[in-house]
């Protein structure tokens, strides 16, 4: 079974070697590594290009942000399974991918989601362990979103529930999730094991304006998508944050 692993990048001189390095450890072999770089000025190219053998797709150009960047890599993707580990995202350990597999060939699942730790601005401050509960409908009207990081999805929802909606700057992800899960209603499975580290810094955490722009995105997403969206959805989903939000804040 093919994975492909796509990475997106801008200006992340600092910590794009490392995750390249994550990918290249892991010890499954059949994975397809894909990089999507916007346009880097900063030196980044420079390290990406020094891994020019070991990348099977590199596109380095300008972009219509981070959902335009992803669906670049998903449309020249050739897994049966896609993944995301975007720059500064690092593997759990060396055997994430190993386990992936095994779990696709053993259930019928469309996408599979599992654990994440998160760590602050200062590396090695973990702020919280994600520990994904068992799916079901409910989840996500109760505030539940998982780590994007950790979501493996088979190559064929993309055929049948579409891309991610370039509409979107911050939320997209969220969005597309909503769409697979309850306008499509595929079956989602969440593995037991830890998938991912990432830290703090994305588009929706940097600050107040990104947080109110990512809710009401994601209060959209609700309504775009023609489903009942209950009153205290978006409140528990920024409590659910609360704690990543006041680490970003101090």
């Amino acid at each position: 079974m093919k994975i492909s692993i796509i990475t997106i990048c801008l200006n992340r001189k600092k910590d794009i070697k490392e995750t390249i390095e994550s990918v290249l450890s892991q010890n499954y072999s059949n994975i397809e590594y894909i990089l999507i770089d916007g346009g880097s000025t900063d030196g980044s190219l420079e390290i990406i290009n020094s891994y020019s053998e070991k990348i099977d797709h590199f596109i380095s150009e300008s972009d219509n942000g981070i959902y335009s960047a992803i669906n670049k890599g998903l449309k020249i993707a050739t897994g049966e399974v896609v993944g995301l580990l975007h720059a500064g995202d690092l593997f759990y350990d060396d055997n994430v991918l190993s386990k992936i597999q095994v779990f696709f060939k053993e259930h019928e699942s469309k996408l599979i989601y599992g654990h994440s730790e998160v760590f602050g601005i200062k590396r090695d401050q973990l702020v919280r362990k994600n520990i994904s509960p068992a799916y079901n409908d409910n989840l996500m009207k109760f505030g539940w979103f998982p780590s994007h990081q950790s979501i493996y999805f088979k190559t064929s929802v993309f055929a049948k529930c579409g891309y991610y909606n370039e509409d979107y700057k911050i939320a997209g992800d969220y969005e597309f999730l909503l769409r697979v899960l309850l306008v499509f209603k595929l079956q989602a499975t969440m593995i037991d094991i830890f998938v991912v580290k990432f830290y703090l810094g994305g588009a929706s955490s940097k600050n107040t304006i990104s947080l109110i722009q990512s809710n009401y995105e994601c209060y959209k997403a609700w309504k775009n998508n023609n489903l009942n969206l209950a009153i205290y959805t978006i409140p528990l989903k920024i409590f659910r944050k609360m704690r990543q939000h006041l680490v970003n804040f101090f």
